[in-house]
C-alpha cells in the first residue's frame, strides 16, 4: 500500500445549511439555535461551518475550549460564542478578551471570572450548569438554588443561561433523559419561584431534539445530526 497516497474530504456547506433548516423545522419558533462545531466542527473545518451556521440563522455556536473560541475569532468571527465545558481558571482572561461565553459549573470558578472581569472592567454572560444525571460537571439540583443566589451576588458577571445535557438521549426507550427533564424543570421553576434572573434555558442536543421535544427549551445544541 502506498502510504503517501491521500484522500480528499469534500464538505457540503449546502446540505449543512438545509440541515440546521430541518432542525429549524423541528423545534418552536421563539426557540433559538446554538450550531455546536466543536472538535473542529466535528472534522469538518470549523470556521467554514460556523460562518454556514450564523448566515443560516444560528444565534449562537458552541465549542469545548477557550482554544476552539479562538480560532474563531481569529477568523473575524464575532458572533456569540459559548464554551460548553468549564476551562480552567488560567483560560479566563482569554476568555473575558474574546468575549466569550462560558459554561461554568460551581461558584469558585464564578467568583475567579467575576473578579477578573471586574479588574478589566467588563461584564461576561455565563451560562450556569445543572447536573441532573449526566455525573460529570454541574451544579447539585439539591443546592443549586442557594449556590445560585451566591452568583447572583458576583459582580461583573451576568447570567445569560441555564443549561444541562442528557446523558444517552439517543436511546428513546431509557427512562433517564425523562427523569434529568423532570428535575431540569423543576429546578427553571425553583429559579423562577425565587427569582433568579437568566435569559434562556437550554438541555436538548440533536439526540434529544428528535426523541425528546419537550427539552428544547428556548434554545437547542444541534452537534451531530446537523453533519450529515
Amino acid at each position: 500500500m502506498d502510504s503517501t497516497a491521500q484522500s480528499t474530504f469534500i464538505v457540503d456547506l449546502a446540505a449543512y445549511a438545509q440541515n440546521l433548516r430541518v432542525v429549524r423545522e423541528m423545534i418552536p419558533r421563539e426557540c433559538a439555535i446554538m450550531a455546536v462545531v466543536k472538535g473542529n466542527a466535528y472534522g469538518h473545518g470549523s470556521v467554514a461551518i460556523a460562518q454556514r451556521a450564523l448566515q443560516a440563522g444560528a444565534a449562537m455556536l458552541g465549542v469545548a475550549t477557550v482554544e476552539e473560541a479562538i480560532v474563531l475569532r481569529s477568523a473575524s468571527i464575532t458572533a456569540p460564542i459559548t464554551v460548553l465545558m468549564q476551562p480552567p481558571a488560567d483560560a479566563f482572561p482569554e476568555a473575558i478578551e474574546n468575549n466569550l461565553r462560558l459554561v461554568l459549573s460551581d461558584i469558585d470558578a464564578a467568583e475567579k471570572l467575576g473578579e477578573l472581569a471586574r479588574k478589566r472592567n467588563r461584564v461576561i454572560p455565563i451560562h450556569c450548569k445543572v447536573d441532573t444525571g449526566m455525573g460529570r460537571e454541574g451544579l447539585d439540583p439539591e443546592s443549586v438554588i442557594a449556590a445560585m443566589r451566591h452568583v447572583t451576588r458576583v459582580s461583573h458577571i451576568d447570567i445569560e443561561g441555564v443549561a444541562t445535557h442528557f446523558s444517552s438521549a439517543d436511546d428513546i426507550d431509557d427512562p433517564a433523559t425523562a427523569n434529568q427533564l423532570r428535575i431540569f424543570k423543576q429546578v427553571l421553576r425553583q429559579f423562577e419561584k425565587e427569582g433568579i434572573p437568566y435569559e434562556m434555558a437550554h438541555a436538548a442536543n440533536s439526540a434529544a431534539i428528535v426523541g425528546h421535544p419537550a427539552s428544547a427549551f428556548n434554545m437547542v445544541r444541534p452537534g451531530l445530526m446537523t453533519y450529515g
